[in-house]
C-alpha cells in the first residue's frame, strides 16, 4: 500500500541573528495509511518543524515532502492552503482557540465543512453523523463556554476529522488535561484512526500516548534517532550518512565522547569515562540527590511558611471555596486539579499576585490581605520564589547572567548565588548553555531556566507551576529532582502539576476537586 505521506532527505533551516539554527537535518520518514504514529523527544529537537512540514506550512530547505499524493514543494501557496483545508485536520493544546466560545458544538464541528463550501444543513447534519460515531452526540446541543477542558479538547478533535482528512496532526493535545481527560484524548483519536480511518500523527511528550500509537519514534537534534512498536524494545535509527544518537540519559551521566573498539565494533563504546552502555532502553535516571541530603527526611516541625484559612478565590464566581492549607519548611505539596479547577489561581493568591474572594492568606507570618501592592511585591521579594508558566527571561542576557541577577536581586551574597547557579545548572543540564543568550534557547530549556532562577532566589517559600510541561521524560526527572532536593533542604515548595515525576517526589499532594463549590 502507498504510504499517506513521504517525507525525503528533508532539512529545514531557520534564520537567527547568532546563524543559521537547522531545525531537522536530513529526516526521512514514511507514515503508513492508518497508522497512530506518536512523535516524541525533548524540545527544539524537530517535532513542530515535523508537523509543519507536513501540512506545507513550512517549506523545505532541501529534500521533497509527498503527502495525500501530493508533492507539496510543487505548489503555490494558494494551492497549499486548499490543499491543507482539505487533507489535513490539526489539533493544539489550546482546544479553545479554535472553537467559537457562543456557538454550539454541533455548529463548531459544521464550521470547517461549511467553510469548505459544503450548505449549511448537510453541513450540520455531518456534523451530527461525525459526533455520534465518535460517542460525543450527547455533547451536541452544548456551548462551547460550558464545557470541561477535556470535553473541548474532544470537540476540536471532531472539528478536525469532519472533512474527512487524510491526516490528523495533534501537538500536545493533553497538556492541560489532567490524566482521566487525557484518557479520553487517547481514546478518542484511536477511535478517530480506526473508525474515521484517518492517519494520526501525534506529538507528545507524556508517556501513556505511547498506548494509543502503532508505532513512536523520537527526533533529536533535529535527526530521527529512536523507533519502536507497542511491545517492542526502542531501536536506534541510523541514517544513510551512518549518524545515530545515543540515549538522553547517557549524556547525563557525564559523556564526552565516544569511540568504537575497532575489535569488535558496533559492541564496546569506550569513553573517556570509561561508561559502557547497555542494551537500548527506555531512559531512566536515578534520583541524584547531593550526598549530604541522601537518607534525611524533609522536617516539619518549623512554623508553617503558608497558612490558608477558608479560602476561595476565582475569576467571577470561586473556582474552589474553603480551602484550610499549611506549607511547611521541608515540604513539598503538590496542588492536583482538572483543567480550570484554579491550580494556577491558588498558586498566583498564594503569591499575593490576587486578591481571593474570602479567606486570609498567610505568608512567613504575614497577612496579605491588609498589605499595599508595594509591601506584596517587597514580600514577594523577600520571602518567595515563583515560576509561573511564562518564563518572562531576560532574553538579552546570557542563561548565566539571568540567574546570577536573580540571585543578587533578592540581595543574596555573589559567592552564594555563584555556588548555587553551578548547582543548579549542573542538576538541570543547562552547564553547556550557561554562556547563550536565553532567545537563543528552545522552549524546553527555557523553561528550565526559569525553575532554576526560581530555585537560586532560595527564598523560604518557592512556587512553581507546571514546571515540566515542556520537558521530555529525563528533563522533567531533573527537574523534579531540583525541586524536591529545595525540599529537603529545609525550602517549602508549593507545586501544581500531574507530572507523575513530581507526584512521586511530593511528600504531600492537595486535590482540589475537594474544593469545589
Amino acid at each position: 500500500m502507498t504510504p499517506i505521506a513521504v517525507i525525503d532527505d528533508v532539512f529545514v533551516a531557520y534564520p537567527a541573528s547568532a546563524g543559521t539554527v537547522m531545525a531537522l537535518r536530513g529526516v526521512t520518514l514514511s507514515i503508513e495509511r492508518g497508522e497512530r504514529l506518536l512523535v516524541q523527544g525533548p524540545n527544539g529537537s524537530g517535532k513542530s518543524t515535523l508537523l509543519r512540514v507536513l501540512t506545507g506550512e513550512q517549506q523545505p530547505t532541501a529534500g521533497r515532502v509527498t503527502a495525500a499524493g501530493t508533492e507539496l514543494s510543487g505548489l503555490g501557496a494558494a494551492e497549499r492552503r486548499r490543499w491543507r483545508r482539505q487533507q489535513v485536520g490539526f489539533v493544539d493544546q489550546h482546544a479553545r482557540r479554535a472553537l467559537l466560545p457562543e456557538w454550539r458544538v454541533l455548529d463548531n464541528v459544521a464550521l470547517q465543512l461549511r467553510m469548505g463550501g459544503l450548505p449549511s444543513g448537510a453541513a450540520r447534519t455531518a456534523a451530527g453523523a461525525t459526533l455520534e460515531q465518535l460517542g460525543l452526540g450527547a455533547l451536541a446541543d452544548r456551548r462551547i463556554a460550558s464545557l470541561s477542558g477535556g470535553e473541548a479538547q474532544q470537540v476540536a478533535i471532531c472539528a478536525a476529522l469532519v472533512h474527512r482528512p487524510a491526516l490528523v496532526l495533534a501537538d500536545e493535545p493533553t497538556t492541560e488535561l489532567d490524566d482521566e481527560a487525557a484518557d479520553e484524548v487517547y481514546r478518542l483519536l484511536g477511535a478517530a484512526s480506526r473508525d474515521v480511518e484517518v492517519t494520526v500523527v501525534l506529538v507528545s511528550h507524556d508517556p501513556r500516548a505511547a498506548a494509543t500509537a502503532t508505532r513512536s519514534i523520537r527526533f533529536r537534534d533535529g535527526r530521527l534517532a529512536e523507533e519502536w512498536s507497542p511491545g517492542a524494545p526502542e531501536a536506534q535509527v541510523v541514517d544513510p550518512t551512518g549518524w545515530v544518537r545515543l540515549p538522553g540519559a547517557v549524556h547525563h551521566r557525564g559523556l564526552r565522547s565516544v569511540r568504537i573498539d575497532p575489535a569488535s565494533p558496533g559492541t564496546a563504546l569506550l569513553t573517556d569515562t570509561q561508561y559502557r552502555p547497555g542494551p537500548v532502553s527506555t531512559p531512566v535516571l536515578p534520583d541524584p540527590l547531593p550526598a549530604d541530603l541522601v537518607g534525611t527526611v524533609p522536617a516539619t516541625a518549623s512554623p508553617p511558611i503558608v497558612e490558608l484559612r477558608g479560602l476561595s478565590a476565582g475569576y467571577g464566581q470561586p473556582l474552589f471555596t474553603d480551602l484550610h492549607l499549611d506549607v511547611s519548611p521541608g515540604e513539598f505539596v503538590l496542588v492536583q486539579g482538572t483543567s480550570g479547577s484554579g491550580k494556577s489561581t491558588l498558586l498566583t493568591v498564594v503569591a499575593g499576585l490576587l486578591q481571593p474572594t474570602a479567606g486570609t492568606v498567610m505568608v512567613a507570618g504575614t497577612e496579605l490581605g491588609p498589605l499595599s501592592r508595594g509591601a506584596r511585591a517587597e514580600l514577594r521579594r523577600v520571602a518567595i520564589g515563583l515560576a509561573t508558566q511564562s518564563t518572562f527571561l531576560a532574553e538579552s542576557l546570557t542563561v548565566d547572567e539571568n540567574l546570577a541577577l536573580a540571585g543578587e536581586l533578592r540581595g543574596r551574597a555573589s559567592t552564594a548565588v555563584l555556588a548555587d547557579v553551578d548547582r543548579l545548572l549542573e542538576q538541570l543540564a543547562l552547564t553547556r548553555l550557561r554562556d547563550r543568550e536565553v532567545r537563543l534557547l528552545s522552549g524546553g530549556e527555557r523553561q528550565r531556566v526559569a525553575v532554576a532562577r526560581c530555585l537560586v532566589s532560595a527564598a523560604p517559600l518557592l512556587i512553581l507551576d507546571e514546571p515540566t510541561t515542556q520537558q521530555d521524560d529525563v528533563a522533567g526527572q531533573l527537574v523534579a529532582t531540583a525541586i524536591a532536593t529545595m525540599a529537603r533542604r529545609g525550602h517549602a515548595v508549593l507545586v501544581a502539576s500531574h507530572d507523575p515525576a513530581l507526584t512521586e517526589r511530593a511528600t504531600r499532594t492537595v486535590a482540589l476537586a475537594d474544593y469545589r463549590p
